[in-house]
């Protein structure tokens, strides 16, 4: 089990993601960059995963956000807040793997670092969409709502 741990990695785009995140973080003076970068990596996660509950929902036409999640035990979100950071921390942040990730891509030129600032920016933005889009399917077939198309 160790083994598999130390050897699981995030997909090259969301390491490189991590790894701007962390250039962001360090030239902000902040004083985990690392972790930091990790929480965000989670953050953004949720919202992805929360967007695709809210259109697997939209798409087979069954409020499950109504139906499933909004009348849910609260310790439910918190363990799936766990499940997700602990995801998180075992792709970025377990053994360290982000210095292995740093020196993956260290030697980049200053062209790519623009761009990948660039994508950042992009995924970051998208990702934070996604909250105004799981307010449209929570509200999207509620009956609490009177949503007018």
């Amino acid at each position: 089990m160790r083994k598999w741990l130390e050897d699981v990695r995030a997909p090259k785009m969301y390491r490189y993601l991590f790894y701007t995140m962390v250039r962001w973080a360090k030239s902000w003076n902040n004083d985990s960059p690392n972790f930091s970068s990790m929480l965000l990596m989670t953050t953004t996660f949720g919202f992805q995963s929360s967007f695709i509950v809210g259109l697997l929902g939209a798409i087979i036409d069954i409020n499950i956000w109504g139906l499933y999640i909004v009348d849910l035990n609260p310790l439910f979100l918190l363990v799936y807040f766990f499940v997700i950071c602990l995801i998180s921390y075992i792709l970025f942040y377990y053994n360290e793997k982000f210095s292995d990730t740093e020196k993956e891509f260290k030697n980049e030129s200053i062209k790519q670092r623009r761009l990948g600032s660039i994508y950042l920016f992009i995924y970051l933005f998208i990702s934070f969409s996604l909250l105004y889009l799981n307010y449209f399917f929570l509200r999207m077939n509620n009956v609490n709502y009177n949503y007018q198309y």
